[in-house]
C-alpha cells in the first residue's frame, strides 16, 4: 500500500482505488477536485504516467501522494469500510515512516563511530610520526653515550 521513496512513504492513486473499493477515474476526479491550496497539492499529489498495455502503450495518468495528500483526500471518504482502510494506510505509513527512522539512525550512529575511529586512528598515526622524529633526534645521543659507557666499561689491556 505504501513504498519509500527517497526517503519519504508515499503510496499512489491506484492503491487509494483498490483499498476503498473505488474506480480508479473517480479517486483521480476527487483529487482534482479537491479544495486545497496549489501549494499543498503540488507538495503532496504528483501526476505520474506509465505505459497502459491496454491500450498499446498510451500512457495512463496516476497520482503518487504523501501521507498527508492521502490523509487530506481520504478524509472525505465516509462508511464502516472507509473508516477501516483509514487506519490500515496509517498504520502502513506510519510503520514505513519508523523503518526509514530506524535505517537513518543506524546510518548516523555508524557515522559518529567512524568519526570516532577516524580521529583516533589519526591521533595515534600523528603521535607515532612525532615520536620518529623525537627518535631521529634522540638517536644520536643515546649512541653516543652508549658507545662511550661501552669504551669506559670495556677492560683496557696495557702492552707492554
Amino acid at each position: 500500500m505504501v513504498t519509500q521513496e527517497n526517503g519519504e512513504v508515499k503510496t499512489t492513486s491506484y492503491a487509494v482505488a483498490d483499498a476503498f473499493g473505488k474506480k480508479h477515474y473517480n479517486v483521480f476526479r476527487d483529487i482534482d477536485k479537491l479544495r486545497c491550496s496549489e501549494n499543498f497539492k503540488n507538495l503532496n499529489f504528483e501526476v505520474c504516467y506509465e505505459n497502459n498495455e491496454l491500450q498499446n502503450g498510451k500512457p495512463r495518468k496516476f497520482y503518487r501522494m504523501t501521507k498527508d495528500g492521502w490523509m487530506f483526500l481520504v478524509m472525505g471518504f465516509t462508511g464502516e469500510k472507509a473508516d477501516l482502510i483509514k487506519e490500515q494506510f496509517i498504520d502502513a505509513f506510519n510503520w514505513m515512516a519508523q523503518q526509514l527512522i530506524q535505517v537513518f539512525q543506524s546510518k548516523w550512529a555508524r557515522y559518529n563511530q567512524m568519526c570516532l575511529d577516524y580521529k583516533n586512528r589519526k591521533e595515534q598515526v600523528s603521535c607515532s610520526a612525532r615520536n620518529m622524529r623525537y627518535w631521529q633526534d634522540d638517536k644520536p645521543v643515546f649512541e653516543s653515550e652508549l658507545t662511550k659507557l661501552e669504551n669506559e666499561l670495556s677492560p683496557q689491556l696495557q702492552l707492554v
